[in-house]
């Protein structure tokens, strides 16, 4: 099996087609993706469509329209608002007959902001110990799960990279990284038992305030759960040079 989550299978078309491995299958059930990896192979086909080095993606807009296959899978994307200081792009993800997932993404002029530069975070210190065990004690063992160095802060923030590149051969943009983690917001900030419990989320959205440096992306989660089968779970995301952005995704609770 390839060191990557998803294999390169040529073109078709507008479509770029890809083999998405087992390393991205979810702990939910067999057989069908984590939500990060189709969002950042999303991310992917949105911030390398008619890339310029004067814009850069801000936000990101994930929707899950079902279960994402492991197999094959195919993604295009197009620009939908034109702009030379901002853009809207978007993007699909399909297999088979059906689109399974939908993205979208601001693309912002980038200016000199540097003298007003603002954050609500100072620089953090990367604990010093991994853990490739920390997700798989509580959900279990999974492809994706298992693709993954983690370090747990003592504030709870839990520190995440990659293992391997999202697609073999390639070299993954700072966006593309931060989607491939954003994800395990729901988990990171979980106040049920998975074991109890499922609550899978339908979306993800974050907001970028500056491109991550690093392959570490610190994840500060806590989930909110309604009385009637609906949460939600806020992030906020880090380099070890501060706050990055924010996360955010619509639950759907249900007993197990």
């Amino acid at each position: 099996m390839s060191e990557a989550y998803f294999e390169p299978r040529g073109t078709a078309g507008e479509w770029e087609i890809f083999n998405a491995t087992k390393h991205t299958e979810t702990a939910w059930g067999p057989d069908f993706q984590h939500g990060a990896p189709p969002a950042a192979i999303l991310t992917r086909a949105m911030d390398r469509h008619e890339r310029s080095e004067s814009t850069r993606i801000a936000r990101i807009t994930v929707d899950l329209l079902g279960a994402v296959p492991l197999g094959e899978v195919r993604t295009r994307a197009w620009i939908s608002r034109p702009g030379r200081r901002i853009q809207l792009v978007e993007a699909e993800l399909a297999a088979g007959d059906r689109v399974v997932a939908r993205a979208s993404a601001w693309r912002m002029a980038i200016g000199d902001t540097a003298a007003v530069a603002q954050t609500t975070t100072p620089a953090r210190q990367l604990p010093e110990q991994s853990d490739r065990t920390w997700f798989a004690n509580t959900w279990g063992a999974s492809g994706f799960v298992d693709s993954l160095d983690c370090r747990e802060d003592t504030d709870g923030t839990v520190w995440a990279r990659t293992r391997m590149p999202l697609v073999a051969g390639e070299e993954p943009t700072p966006a593309e990284r931060v989607m491939m983690i954003a994800d395990i917001a729901n988990g990171v900030g979980a106040v049920l038992d998975p074991r109890e419990w499922q609550f899978m989320n339908t979306d993800l959205v974050v907001h970028l305030q500056r491109r991550p440096q690093g392959e570490w992306i610190g994840v500060s989660a806590q989930a909110s759960i309604g009385p009637d089968g609906v949460g939600t779970t806020v992030g906020t995301l880090f380099d070890t040079h501060g706050r990055i952005g924010n996360s955010l995704q619509a639950l759907l609770v249900q007993p197990l």
